[in-house]
């Protein structure tokens, strides 16, 4: 019989091996299993005695020998459950140190070139779920009017867009016109504008906050840390309210 199923159970390959030996021969002595499993002595003098703690196994005395005979498969169940019962037990512990794992994760890279743009904001697109929503500010109005920039931002609004995932922007007023390129008749999308000043050029998605400079080379800086993301997307809410559409 394929030992892989006992193995799957929670026993050693040599464990599962020695208790199959013992089911087909009954009781019987370690030179025995020896023999018929063909492992080493010291092998099978380690797997018995677990065997036997598993409760997958017993022995008895006869004179000054020492007979071993596998329990009925049947044992099987109750070794399981016994398993579940030693983790039902250690959950709590686990559950904590899965919380402690889930402390806050903080980080920064930076992606250059056109390709490290790509891969910047592919990031995005593989965080967000479809349905979830994240939030911009719109590269100045200068870079924006660039065609080379704005040919990559449609693509990109364009792949988002078709994922699902929505996307609420602010642009300053001088960046009206431009702006239509990029998003007209993208759906998943929100756009205001606002006058006077404001940062440009920021992706605020999960606890995630992307910096964008298309000066040569073209650098995305990221930043990690939900501290940070969560102001600025406060700031971002602050100017929501008062900007136009």
């Amino acid at each position: 019989m394929d030992t892989s199923l006992l193995c799957e159970m929670g026993l050693t390959e040599a464990e599962a091996k020695v208790y199959l030996a013992l089911l087909k021969m009954g009781r019987c002595k370690s030179g025995a299993v020896i023999k018929a499993t063909g492992l080493q002595s010291s092998t099978v003098y380690n797997a018995l005695p677990s065997l036997v703690q598993k409760g997958l196994a017993s022995f008895v005395h006869m004179g000054a020998m020492k007979y071993f005979r596998a329990e009925p498969p049947e044992s099987f169940l109750l070794f399981m459950e016994e398993k579940k019962r030693r983790l039902t037990e250690k959950m709590p512990l686990l559950k904590r140190m899965e919380a402690e794992g889930k402390q806050e994760q903080k980080s920064a890279r930076v992606f250059e070139g056109i390709r490290g743009f790509k891969s910047a904001f592919n990031d995005v697109y593989m965080t967000m779920k479809p349905g979830e929503e994240y939030c911009f500010f719109q590269m100045a109005a200068k870079e924006i009017a660039q065609k080379k920039i704005s040919f990559f931002f449609r693509k990109w609004h364009l792949r988002r867009a078709a994922k699902g995932i929505n996307a609420k922007g602010l642009a300053i007023e001088a960046a009206r016109e431009p702006m239509k390129y990029v998003f007209n008749g993208l759906p998943h999308t929100k756009l205001r504008f606002v006058d006077g000043i404001f940062p440009t050029g920021m992706v605020v998605y999960k606890d995630k906050v992307l910096f964008l400079d298309f000066s040569d080379p073209p650098t995305a800086f990221q930043l990690q840390s939900s501290t940070i993301a969560d102001s600025f997307r406060l700031f971002f809410d602050h100017k929501w309210k008062t900007a136009k559409k």
